[in-house]
């Protein structure tokens, strides 16, 4: 079974250091030194805007100035205990799902291991919901010469804590990044076609505060049923999207969109709702280019897994 996303058993930020210390394209900070002066974020690195009375916005600025000055422990005292982080549009799979404080601790020592820093920019308060305009440090951008890195984070609060965490990489961001890590990464092996007969019907289940499929990755062209099972049941609402791409364009570029309109080189094939403990059966239509899937969550309307390119045969 397929996991849309699968749960990397390996940090993002941890395979590019990793891939960092193959390359000898970049020079390493020397261990305990702080980053040079000029990669440094301005010195209120989290200002304090106009709605910070709002307690759950307070709630994330000081989450962020505990990460920021190094205080592990007091910064995951923000985040439930069962709170999910999503980490979208990253190479190489677009999307990362940390499920549970103790996986989201991870990426945080992580973090502090290599100087991140983390500055708020706009911010906007709706209900329950904080949305944040945000920019990021972190040894490894610094090396790539790509920092800052901007984002487009979601915060969900319920009972003070900090219970779902989404952050999406922008666009523009995304567009210095990729060439930075294709120029100090080995290229990604080919994957060879799959062995597996098309198949014209598909099964997603949402759970877990993500999606898995059943699919093999060769779809029959033409009419695709896909039956959707939600068994979660703590969000009000879920959806499928499904999408065909440009030449070009993979599910990096597809994810870094998630926070905005669906681009033009994207053409949506399915896009279906579906009530938390329902499951429904939909229809749509393959060609001749690959297909790639989105699930989501609402409300914040979130996409919580991914799954592509499945190829198309004729």
């Amino acid at each position: 079974m397929k996991t849309l996303p699968t749960v990397c058993t390996v940090l993002l930020i941890t395979l590019l250091l990793s891939s960092a210390a193959c390359s000898p394209k970049i020079a390493e900070s020397a261990p305990g030194q702080p980053p040079p002066a000029q990669t440094q974020p301005p010195a209120a690195a989290t200002p304090v805007p106009e709605a910070a009375f709002d307690p759950g916005l307070t709630t994330v600025m000081e989450m962020v100035d505990r990460l920021n000055a190094g205080d592990l422990e007091g910064s995951l005292a923000y985040f439930a205990d069962d709170a999910m982080g999503y980490i979208v549009g990253l190479p190489p799979t677009g999307m990362e799902v940390y499920a549970g404080k103790e996986q989201i601790r991870a990426l945080w020592t992580d973090s502090i291991s290599n100087h991140f820093l983390w500055e708020i920019g706009d911010t906007q308060v709706d209900g329950n919901v904080i949305y944040v305009q945000a920019k990021t440090w972190h040894d490894f951008t610094r090396q790539l010469e790509v920092a800052p890195l901007s984002w487009n984070d979601v915060y969900e609060i319920q009972e003070g804590k900090i219970a779902t965490y989404s952050t999406t990489i922008t666009a523009e961001s995304l567009s210095k990044l990729k060439p930075a890590l294709a120029a100090v990464m080995p290229p990604e092996p080919t994957s060879a076609p799959s062995a597996d007969p098309p198949v014209s019907e598909m099964m997603v289940t949402i759970a877990g505060g993500t999606c898995s499929t059943d699919s093999p990755q060769a779809l029959q062209s033409g009419d695709i049923r896909v039956t959707v099972n939600a068994e979660d049941l703590q969000n009000t609402g879920y959806a499928l999207t499904v999408f065909s791409l440009a030449e070009g364009k993979d599910m990096v570029d597809l994810m870094a969109t998630t926070a905005g309109m669906p681009p033009e080189w994207a053409e949506m094939l399915l896009m279906e709702e579906l009530e938390p403990g329902k499951s429904a059966t939909y229809t749509f239509t393959a060609e001749n280019r690959p297909v790639y899937m989105i699930c989501w969550s609402q409300p914040p309307d979130l996409a919580i897994g991914n799954a592509g390119p499945f190829e198309v045969r004729p």
